[in-house]
């Protein structure tokens, strides 16, 4: 088996960072100044800021985790362990088919007048950016087999 390339790693290392801080970003905001996420809310909905922030905190704690586990396959992959590869491609490709699915949610949002489109081209950019990188990773560790799969 070949070693898959440094761009496929340094790809997770990347995502692996802004996911972590993202989920950090996410801690913070839910614990120090959830009222910040609560008044973005409808006016009819009733739900209080302590609710808001307990679940920034738990979105920010399940992204954290999904970070690591892009730093953890990333380190793996550098470090040549053989099954980091499986990894490597069931995490890229499920992380793509999740961006492009909230890439197209963001546009169809700006579609709908349902939400701004200043908050949401950005995202769906970023997001498609995303699932550019998640296949190249997918295409690099899949190419640096060197056999069929």
């Amino acid at each position: 088996m070949g070693r898959p390339s440094g761009l496929a790693w340094a790809i997770l290392l990347v995502a692996g960072i802004v996911l972590l801080g993202g989920g950090a970003a996410a801690i913070a905001v839910g614990i120090l100044n959830p009222d910040l996420i609560s008044a973005q809310l409808p006016a009819d909905a009733e739900v209080d800021a302590a609710a808001v922030g307990g679940a920034a905190v738990a979105l920010g704690v399940a992204t954290g985790v999904v970070g690591l586990m892009h730093l953890g396959i990333a380190a793996a992959l550098r470090a040549g362990i053989g099954i980091a590869s499986t990894g490597a491609v069931v995490l890229a490709a499920t992380m793509a088919v999740l961006a492009l699915g909230f890439a197209v949610a963001a546009l169809v949002s700006i579609a709908s007048n349902s939400a701004p489109a200043v908050y949401m081209l950005p995202a769906a950019i970023g997001l498609g950016l995303g699932v550019i990188g998640y296949v190249v990773v997918v295409a690099r560790v899949i190419g640096s087999r060197g056999a069929p799969v």
